[in-house]
């Protein structure tokens, strides 16, 4: 008890004092990038800028007519409100060029910045105004990137620059996946067990639409049905490793079993073990694959579910994890089996009668409220007072909003994109600066809005070292 105390207090200090940091993120219903950091100078001349490629040096330069800049309205309900940095997009003019007897009047020469040399297209700029923010740049995300993401992906799309008046970059991050992040930290965290890790999470993982875009197809259904952007192999790439999946039975189908929403259906199960398959073959990571509830045609009898086990051991073959290795096993014990999926799945009779193939549920922590205020507090709560971290089952915060039936109905919150964006980057920093010494699992609707990969990564770091 001592050593786990002292843990915690360790863990608790976070971020070094002057330790910059950026972070990229997608929000949910409108796609834009946002752009947080903490720890920031905010000297006079500083900027973010947000690029195309990789920035290697930024400068300025003389225009000789108008500004590159044009101030942008944000309005996004997102960041630190009231408080949010002054953003900058980089293309257009402050004002249209006066006319006076058909003569154009030359504006005087202004400054600009560049990078590389102008050969790296500068998308946005922010000034920060205060040492920790979040915001929205109004620079929207076109999800065909992701698509073109593999298992050696690191940075893609974007980078984030903060600079001084000189140019000079004082920190820079850029749009990542974390394929292999598990494998890359294994001398470091290859002794603990999935219990001791901060493991990121989807909830609702096979809530997705190929191609979908919200700003054009959207409808009540797909406003509360969908929950990712990212299909299941984008999530995995980028950094996802607790899979929440939820089975319906569809008689009529040739193919049987979907993935259900509540009582919408989703993606074939078929396409959704595919895609872990293929991401775990390439990859060597360790995935949880976490079956719950079966909403819909599983009846009241065990015999649809046994017919899903063993579709589940026929499709996973000799990948899923014996559970004779227990949720005690250390990432190296699982590793050392050439075993990566684990089937974790809520129902302890067919469990019984399947004990080579499936381990105890995953305990799903889950506040059903409807409000930032609310679900804070639940999160405290079961973190803060969790007996269950002596224990080698691994829990999961389920880190979102959730709208109750008339809510759907009568649309009263604009949908899940809309209540993703309202918590996501609250959540991020709730883990990051606090909850992140305490917690399993953490699961979120939209998880691009978060930052909980990188957070995970940092806190499992710090946390290897002290065990």
């Amino acid at each position: 008890m001592q050593l786990y105390i002292f843990i915690l207090a360790t863990l608790a200090s976070g971020h070094a004092a002057n330790d910059l940091k950026l972070w990229l993120t997608i929000s949910a219903q409108k796609r834009f990038l946002e752009i947080s950091w903490i720890n920031a100078p905010t000297q006079e001349f500083d900027h973010i800028m947000l690029t195309n490629k990789d920035p290697f040096s930024f400068e300025e330069r003389l225009m000789s007519q108008g500004t590159p800049l044009a101030a942008y309205n944000n309005d996004e309900d997102i960041g630190s409100g009231d408080h949010q940095g002054d953003i900058i997009p980089i293309h257009g003019f402050t004002r249209k060029p006066e006319i006076e007897s058909q003569q154009r009047i030359i504006q005087p020469s202004r400054k600009f910045w560049i990078s590389n040399g102008g050969l790296n297209e500068i998308v946005a700029a922010v000034k920060p105004t205060k040492r920790e923010q979040w915001i929205s740049t109004g620079v929207p995300f076109d999800y065909e990137l992701s698509r073109n993401v593999t298992a050696q992906t690191i940075c893609y799309g974007y980078w984030a620059s903060y600079i001084d008046q000189k140019g000079t970059i004082l920190a820079k991050t850029c749009l990542k996946a974390f394929p292999r992040w598990m494998n890359d930290m294994r001398p470091v965290i290859g002794d603990l067990r999935l219990r001791d890790l901060f493991i990121p999470g989807s909830h609702d993982s096979g809530s997705y639409r190929p191609n979908f875009d919200p700003l054009i197809r959207e409808n009540l259904v797909t406003k509360y049905a969908l929950t990712q952007d990212d299909d299941i192999r984008g999530q995995l790439l980028h950094g996802v490793r607790y899979l929440d999946i939820r089975v319906g039975y569809f008689r009529a189908s040739p193919e049987k079993f979907f993935i259900y929403h509540g009582i919408t259906k989703q993606r074939p199960l078929q396409e959704v073990i595919n895609q872990v398959r293929d991401f775990v073959h390439e990859s060597n990571e360790i995935v949880i694959f976490g079956l719950k509830e079966f909403p819909v045609g599983f009846g009241k009898g065990n015999g649809v579910h046994r017919l899903l086990v063993s579709y589940l051991r026929e499709q996973f073959e000799d990948l899923y994890v014996h559970p004779s290795a227990t949720w005690a096993a250390s990432l190296n014990d699982i590793w050392s089996r050439k075993q990566n999926i684990i089937i974790a799945y809520d129902k302890s009779d067919i469990i019984q009668e399947f004990p080579q193939l499936l381990f105890s549920p995953i305990d799903q922590r889950w506040g059903n409220v409807q409000s930032w205020s609310r679900l804070d507090t639940y999160l405290r709560q079961v973190n803060e007072l969790d007996l269950g971290r002596f224990s080698s089952r691994p829990v999961a915060d389920m880190a979102e909003l959730t709208p109750e039936t008339w809510d759907v109905i009568l649309d009263k919150h604009g949908g899940l994109r809309k209540m993703a964006d309202q918590v996501n980057w609250r959540v991020s920093i709730l883990y990051r600066d606090e909850l992140g010494k305490y917690c399993n699992i953490v699961a979120a609707d939209f998880i691009r809005g978060t930052t909980l990969v990188e957070t995970a990564i940092d806190v499992n770091r710090r946390r290897a070292e002290l065990f």
